[in-house]
């Protein structure tokens, strides 16, 4: 059974879902978001960056979301939810993968945790501002992506979604889900909608 670092409503909740869309077993170590406990030896041994998620499975340790999905999604997910990279499909899928994470998540968290739980010391407002003139045209991206598509590849859900999903959860919450970008938020009812997804946000 795998192991998954997590800490609440953080990116490790995208592994979960991931684990629950196939029936995965786990168990999780919790750990507190910005807490020492991050940056304890032990801790930094699995992550060094003093993050999660991170996964051990039978003594193998990793971490980087985007890994960890294609990784699991390869070893037991029987390529359930990302198609063969030698495809065009699969080749989508890496892009929205990594955009899903960078610039999207990363453009969104900093906005987020720079104005607002993030510890005033280390808090650089610099980044907030680059991020709010960078955020509406992120989630456009996503918008126009979409067309009249249910999910990001086409019809069929895909870890690509489990990415993108939580980055533009970020981006509602800061108010850049707007009536201007209908499509995201309809793509954000039915992937929250699904009863992974709820499993995996309750934890």
């Amino acid at each position: 059974m795998i192991t998954i670092h997590h800490s609440p409503m953080s990116r490790s909740t995208r592994v979960i879902w991931y684990c629950e869309e196939i029936g995965l077993a786990y168990q999780l170590k919790t750990i507190e978001m910005f807490s020492a406990a991050m940056t304890q030896p032990e801790y930094l041994k699995i992550n060094p960056l003093g993050k999660v998620p991170a996964i051990e499975d039978e003594g193998f340790v990793l971490w980087e979301t985007s890994a960890i999905l294609q990784y699991l999604d390869a070893r037991y997910g029987n390529n359930q939810l990302l198609p063969p990279r030698d495809t065009q499909a699969g080749a989508l899928a890496i892009q929205w993968l990594e955009y899903g994470e960078n610039p999207l998540t990363i453009i969104m968290g900093e906005i987020a945790a720079h104005s607002g739980p993030m510890p005033q010391e280390r808090r650089i407002p610099a980044l907030v501002e680059r991020g709010r003139d960078m955020a509406s045209g992120l989630v456009d991206v996503v918008e126009q992506a979409l067309g009249q598509q249910q999910w990001i590849l086409g019809e069929d859900f895909s870890a690509a979604d489990i990415m993108l999903v939580f980055g533009l959860m970020i981006a509602d919450y800061l108010g850049y889900v707007t009536d201007a970008t209908p499509r995201v938020r309809a793509y954000l009812q039915r992937a929250m909608a699904r009863p992974a997804f709820a499993r995996a946000a309750s934890l």
